[in-house]
């Protein structure tokens, strides 16, 4: 399976980097893919069952899954064979190939015939087809066996083929004379068939065999029958470098395994059932992967004396090791000077100061420790130092409850660190120290949190110095406070653990959010206050003392209504009467406030007219201004307002300050109809241009929308009663939300501050433990040393 995924990633390393476009299409479901040197036809089933037409610049075809149970030279009439150099037809159900359906392949280097039936007299097919230098035959998931291997290759060129895979067949038993006359075969891939014997008869210049997911029940023997094997002429794999046979249920491997492979230099064979080695076997190789597959089999154990001497082992993996006590067992790695990379796995390590000391001591070039399920419950404080060179480190799946960063400060190259699935305990005020901000990616998932803003920030200290936290935040659930049980690190909310000072000033900010929004939902009434309260001295200064006025009339009006008043009112008050009247588009002052211009010219006016429409209603200056023409209307009486409505308003939009001055003021009703009556009663209230509303009121009479001075009084006083009554009952209102929302942040304290010292005492009591714990640690390293002595 190995060399198929090899083969895979040889053909398409040239596809990755380039961008296909469409060469071949038909009615949009069926679509090629092409580049200057790739077609791709896949993955269309019976729908396509011929090979379109493909240009002369074409040199790998990709013709997978698709429908092709008859293969003749006519099925490759639409390409040019001579310039095809990778050909793969796999999946296509072919039945039958025809003895001439490879002759015109000339620069044939790749050809994929798997998950295909063995066609009928593919032999005489093979005659025909002929690879150049480094050639690949692929026939894998074809339900070949033994008997018709022969047969299979009887009349193939072998020549120049390179790689042969037979990977998911049904062969049984093999025997290296199959493929002796494969003169330039260096790889053969026999992945996930049912072997259970393997036999080297014959000579063969393999270099790399693959024989992984069978079932070996024994070490294949490399060395040619009834020869004592002593000289280099006398193997079978006189080449021969990389053995894999990982996944098998060999038992025994005998010292003398690999006496006929002198230039062996990787082996594979974990997941098997071994009982007992020699590491002697080995001392030749240059990567050994070794464990056992079922975990109820005796653990490998080195023999007394079996350190690998001066192996040049680079990479080593030799799990569900036994290690003893006796130092001949601990010193089994003072020959490999040249190891990078260790795996001791399911081993049972020993954890002791002296004794990791000497089984670590000659690793100085060591670059990946791996050291999962060793269970292990602390860091070791001594071997760090003997491994300068160490990038990577694997700790995980054990039972590690508390981690020392200052170990790490020895290991200046280290990159990667993985601490997941142990029972580290992370809280409190944690510390991000130096050793460990060089590192590229941190792994501490599935451990113990308890989730407060000391932890939160050491993992966003973490990442903003370019470390690569993985997993995270989803395999970072909170055990602890019990409000954040089953919550991610990430999910806390650091205000919930400051001091009594921040809490004070988000009650504070919260009472001023409450009146902020009462003051903005009161803010018309709040600013007609206080300009009422700027304004009233001069007015009554200004009735003490009179001074002539500069208009008859000040107009209210919205902006919709200004064509009316400008085609309409100006012209019939202005040019024809020659009364004068203030106009905010054309009469207010540049320069000045909105406001204080408006509360000026209404002194300056005799009278307030109210242009009343529904825009009138919802507009927002209008009802200002409408609350300052009441404050004139209490002050001088209702003679001193004339309104007129030029449509009805509806109920909802008109307030209550509205509705009574159009109830108590004169009004006047426009429309076309009634234009004269319209003029007449205007006129009737704008009387002369001379008259003074501060004088005395003793021609009032000769008004006809004057009204009785007692009636004036009592609507004051009317109108006093319900504004001091309204502003009487929104103060009680504003008072009692606001002892509710203080009641319900007392109720929040509380129940913070019983949550707090509940933590607090949970922190104490993990503390005590863990003081007990390093008080026993260190009395078990005293007296260890004590008993070394």
């Amino acid at each position: 399976m190995i060399l198929l995924w090899c083969s895979s990633l040889l053909l398409l390393s040239n596809v990755i980097a380039v961008n296909f476009t469409t060469c071949y299409s038909e009615n949009q479901k069926i679509i090629c893919s092409c580049d200057h040197h790739q077609m791709i036809c896949s993955d269309h089933g019976e729908k396509l069952d011929f090979i379109p037409k493909v240009s002369n610049n074409i040199k790998m075809l990709i013709f997978t899954n698709n429908n092709l149970n008859q293969v003749t030279e006519t099925t490759f009439r639409n390409m040019t064979r001579s310039m095809t150099s990778h050909l793969s037809l796999a999946g296509n159900d072919i039945r039958y190939i025809s003895k001439h359906t490879f002759r015109e392949f000339t620069s044939l280097t790749f050809l994929d015939l798997s998950y295909n039936v063995i066609p009928v007299n593919v032999e005489i097919a093979f005659s025909n087809l002929h690879f150049i230098a480094n050639g690949s035959l692929i026939l894998n998931h074809m339900n070949i066996s033994e008997t018709k291997i022969n047969e299979l290759f009887r009349y193939l060129d072998t020549n120049g083929i390179e790689t042969l895979s037979l990977a998911y067949n049904n062969l049984e038993d093999i025997d290296s004379c199959d493929w002796r006359n494969f003169q330039s075969l260096k790889t053969l891939n026999i992945t996930g068939n049912k072997l259970k014997n393997m036999t080297f008869k014959c000579h063969t210049k393999i270099e790399i065999l693959h024989a992984d997911s069978n079932n070996l029940v024994s070490f294949p023997n490399f060395c040619l029958d009834n020869i004592n094997v002593t000289t280099y002429k006398l193997t079978s794999v006189p080449s021969l470098r990389v053995f894999s046979a990982i996944n098998n249920i060999i038992e025994e491997m005998p010292s003398t395994a690999l006496r006929c492979t002198d230039d062996l230099r990787e082996l594979f064979i974990t997941k098997n059932s071994f009982h007992e080695i020699d590491l002697q076997t080995f001392y030749k190789l240059n990567t050994l992967k070794m464990s056992s597959i079922f975990r109820y089999y005796q653990s490998i154990k080195p023999h007394s004396h079996s350190k690998l001497l001066t192996a040049s082992i680079e990479h080593l993996m030799l799990q569900n090791l036994s290690f003893g006590m006796f130092p001949t067992d601990l010193r089994m790695f003072e020959g490999l000077h040249h190891l990078k990379s260790l795996d001791l796995s399911y081993s049972n390590l020993p954890f002791s100061p002296i004794a990791s000391k000497i089984v670590f001591k000659s690793l100085s070039n060591l670059t990946k420790l791996t050291l999962q399920f060793v269970r292990w419950k602390s860091m070791p404080h001594n071997i760090f130092h003997l491994l300068p060179n160490l990038k990577t480190l694997d700790l995980s799946n054990n039972e590690i409850t508390y981690l020392s960063w200052s170990r790490f400060r020895y290991l200046k190259y280290l990159e990667e660190v993985d601490f997941s699935n142990n029972r580290i305990f992370l809280s409190g005020r944690l510390s991000v120290p130096s050793s460990i901000l060089s590192l590229i990616s941190l792994d501490i998932s599935n451990n113990t949190y308890y989730c407060s803003c000391e932890v939160l920030s050491f993992f966003e200290e973490l990442s903003s110095n370019n470390v690569t936290i993985k997993y995270y935040p989803e395999a970072y659930s909170c055990t602890s406070p019990r409000s954040m049980a089953d919550k991610s690190v990430a999910d806390v909310e650091c205000m919930q653990h400051l001091e009594t000072i921040v809490y004070t000033i988000i009650i504070t900010v919260l009472f001023g959010c409450v009146f902020a929004i009462m003051a903005y939902k009161s803010r018309y009434r709040i600013r007609y206050l206080i300009h009422i309260s700027r304004s009233r001295h001069s007015w009554k200064v200004r009735k003490k003392s009179p001074q002539p006025l500069l208009f008859d009339g000040f107009v209210i009006y919205s902006e919709p209504d200004k064509d009316w008043v400008y085609d309409n009112f100006l012209p019939f008050l202005e040019k024809q009467h020659g009364y004068k009247l203030c106009i905010h588009d054309r009469d207010f002052q540049y320069g000045r406030l909105i406001v204080d211009n408006i509360v000026e010219n209404m002194k300056n006016s005799r009278k307030i007219v109210l242009i009343l429409s529904e825009s009138f209603a919802e507009s927002k200056w209008c009802q200002f201004e409408v609350l300052l023409a009441h404050e004139r209307f209490l002050e001088h009486g209702p003679d001193s307002l004339i309104s007129i409505k030029l449509e009805e308003i509806t109920t909802f939009r008109m307030t209550n300050t509205l509705e009574t001055l159009i109830k108590f003021a004169t009004h006047a009703v426009w429309s076309n109809q009634n234009k004269e009556e319209f003029s007449v009663r205007i006129l009737d209230c704008f009387q002369v241009k001379t008259d003074n509303i501060y004088g005395n009121n003793s021609n009032t009479s000769k008004h006809r929308c004057s009204h009785s001075h007692a009636q004036k009084m009592k609507v004051k006083e009317d109108r006093n009663k319900i504004f001091s009554d309204k502003f009487e009952h929104m103060f009680n209102e504003m008072c009692s939300r606001v002892d509710l929302m203080s009641e319900t942040l007392c109720r929040r304290m509380d129940s913070l501050e019983k949550t707090v010292k509940s933590d607090i005492t949970f922190l104490k009591n993990k503390v005590d433990k863990l003081e007990t714990n390093l008080t026993s640690l260190q009395d078990s390293i005293i007296y260890s040393q004590s008993t070394s002595k």
